[in-house]
């Protein structure tokens, strides 16, 4: 197949350099050339030349003889690009490397070039605006808001070509709301939704090469359209042979291929713009990745959490302690295959659903609360990709342990966080900080948890509230506005001084950063009032104070253990009053808080019993 293609353009270099007349010039209006003609159109009118005449300069070049080094410069590299060709379909091995090569020049390119984008704005363009002038300002705005929207569109547009693990890239950006201008989070919001199922062909390939049997021996039906499509996986409904109703989750063939490359190849990225721009401090975010998306890509992991979160709310069920919350059984699961219990429901943000079915807003976001509030306070379990495509919401069916006339469905197991007694403890006290407005407190914390004194512009980070709104402890008071959605990188801290604190911080806290975020996003998207959002923090203001008990009446426990043997009175008084002194504190902090949760209900109902204390008030203030 190449010697042939070699032959024929050796042939035609020698013929060309044995004296086949080549044209030099004619004019730029020519649309036509007559090799064996003395005759050219130009567009306009007929001339004639006459080789060799005496009243015209000759139109061809007298033949010119090429180097026989040129022949063989030619020859080599056609000898080399057929042999690409060649290994390019024969090879994949070679192939491989030219795709992963391709991908990493992709997305090099893109990277460079928004960073020089914004080292030449930043540095040269804004040189001549002046600080304070409220015009220079103006335009310095102007200027930034374009250089955010160009820049966060051609890397949107690299993620999308690449895909994959790209795509969760965006996505994760898309989150970064806390972060990253409204631009950046704007332009990679369609990420969200746009990802390519892989084909048919290759489901039944990946099939046959991990678990050794075809789709057809495993299923008695299997739909070839899929009903959902993610950055890393599809799903199919399916029936198995013995009957029963399946969601099969397939991981895209293509991930296997290039997910080490791509990983290695982002976290290159990011530390040559940590390099360039050492004021912005970026590695943590492909740490993350190198620490997640290996577990997010082996669905065996993904099985193992979901049975044991399902355990965990089984038990809490156990104690009393009702959750409207159901995770589909797993039936069985390979590294890229997970087939599993299928369940009708809607995405929990389809307002229409809820209105046909009955369901209120209001609880479900009462519930949501309750819900991550267990896992993370309780039981330090927690699912770290709550997005609206992760949960769906159905009627409460028949025998469902559901306290409420709905069941919440948690999907996607592949990326949870296990937390320590002493992390959950900490963050309880930190929380419970910022609901009293402690500043003190909250300045402790932050420097114990977090690593950093900047705790006001840490405290917004983690609420998505303002600094004066947790200053004056209106948190659980007021809700947030829609004008009111915290783009930190524009408010009181730059993007250098958020990154600053979110490389300092713990891992474990970053995925709560985000987990949080998703939430507080899923409550606006749903039209949570603002009784929603208030009450909200008061339950995570109970679950705080209950952590917070039980992590000092278990070190009350481990005191009396460890002196059982040398018990005085005085200890045992002391003791006694260290536990009445804790519970007293908890039973304070939950009925309050269950006072107030029970006014927001009363006043949103409309109820009389509420009207008559509004009259009462008027006639007497």
């Amino acid at each position: 197949m190449v010697m042939p293609l070699i032959r024929s353009a050796c042939r035609g270099l020698i013929v060309r350099s044995n004296g086949f007349p080549r044209p030099t010039a004619f004019s730029r209006h020519s649309t036509l050339v007559r090799f064996n003609s003395t005759t050219t159109n130009t567009g306009s009118a007929q001339t004639t030349a006459t080789p060799n005449g005496p009243s015209s300069k000759s139109f061809w070049r007298s033949p010119v003889a090429v180097p026989r080094r040129s022949v063989f410069k030619f020859a080599g590299g056609a000898v080399a690009l057929g042999a690409g060709v060649y290994l390019y379909n024969i090879s994949d091995a070679f192939r491989h490397n030219v795709l992963a090569v391709q991908r990493v020049m992709v997305a090099a390119e893109a990277v460079v070039i928004v960073g020089v984008d914004y080292k030449y704005t930043m540095d040269i363009t804004n040189r001549g605006l002046v600080e304070g002038n409220p015009e220079d300002d103006a335009e310095r705005a102007r200027r930034m808001s374009a250089l955010h929207t160009r820049s966060a569109n051609r890397l949107r547009e690299m993620l999308s070509k690449n895909g994959g693990i790209y795509i969760k890239l965006g996505q994760h950006l898309a989150s970064l709301k806390y972060l990253l201008p409204d631009e950046w989070t704007t332009a990679m919001e369609p990420l969200q939704d746009r990802c390519t199922p892989s084909s048919i062909e290759s489901i039944q390939a990946l099939f046959m090469s991990d678990i050794g049997r075809p789709i057809s021996s495993i299923f008695s039906s299997f739909d070839l359209e899929p009903i959902g499509v993610a950055s890393l996986a599809q799903v199919h409904k399916a029936t198995l042979l013995d009957g029963r109703e399946v969601a099969v989750k397939i991981q895209h063939p293509a991930l296997q291929e290039f997910s080490t490359v791509d990983i290695r190849t982002v976290a290159a990225l990011t530390h040559l713009v940590a390099y360039v721009f050492p004021e912005f401090e970026f590695t943590w975010l492909s740490e993350e990745m190198q620490t997640s998306l290996p577990k997010e890509l082996n669905f065996d992991f993904e099985a193992a959490n979901a049975a044991r979160v399902a355990a965990n709310f089984d038990s809490a069920r156990k104690e009393g302690n009702k959750s409207t919350i159901k995770i589909p059984d797993v039936i069985w699961s390979r590294k890229r295959v997970l087939v599993m219990e299928f369940m009708v429901g809607s995405r929990i943000d389809n307002l229409q659903y809820l209105r046909d079915h009955n369901i209120r807003v209001s609880e479900v976001s009462n519930e949501m609360a309750r819900t991550f509030s267990q896992m993370i306070y309780k039981d330090g379990f927690v699912h770290c990709d709550p997005h609206p495509g992760n949960l769906m919401i159905r009627p409460t069916p028949a025998g469902s342990p559901s306290p409420r006339n709905f069941e919440i469905i948690l999907l996607d197991h592949g990326l949870y966080r296990e937390l320590t007694p002493e992390f959950r403890l900490d963050y309880a006290h930190l929380w419970t900080a910022i609901i009293a407005s402690d500043e003190q407190e909250i300045k402790y914390r932050a420097l114990k948890l977090g690593g950093t004194d900047a705790y006001q512009l840490f405290s917004s980070i983690l609420t998505g509230r303002d600094w004066s709104v947790v200053q004056n402890a209106e948190l659980s008071k007021k809700a947030r506005a829609k004008d009111e959605l915290v783009n930190l990188a524009d408010g009181p801290g730059s993007i250098a001084d958020i990154a600053g604190i979110l490389a300092k911080v713990p891992r474990d806290l970053l995925l709560l950063f985000k987990t949080n975020d998703l939430l507080r996003a899923l409550d606006e998207d749903l039209g949570a009032d603002d009784g929603s959002q208030m009450r909200t923090f008061a339950v995570m203001g109970q679950y705080c104070a209950q952590a917070i008990y039980e992590a000092e009446k278990s070190a009350i426990q481990s005191s009396l253990a460890a002196s059982s043997r040398a018990t005085t009175m005085t200890f045992l008084v002391r003791t006694l009053s260290s536990w009445f002194k804790a519970y007293c504190s908890y039973l304070h902090t939950v009925v309050s808080l269950e006072l107030f949760v029970w006014w927001i209900d009363v006043t949103q109902s409309d109820a009389l019993f509420y009207k008559i204390l509004v009259h009462l008030g008027s006639l007497l203030f």
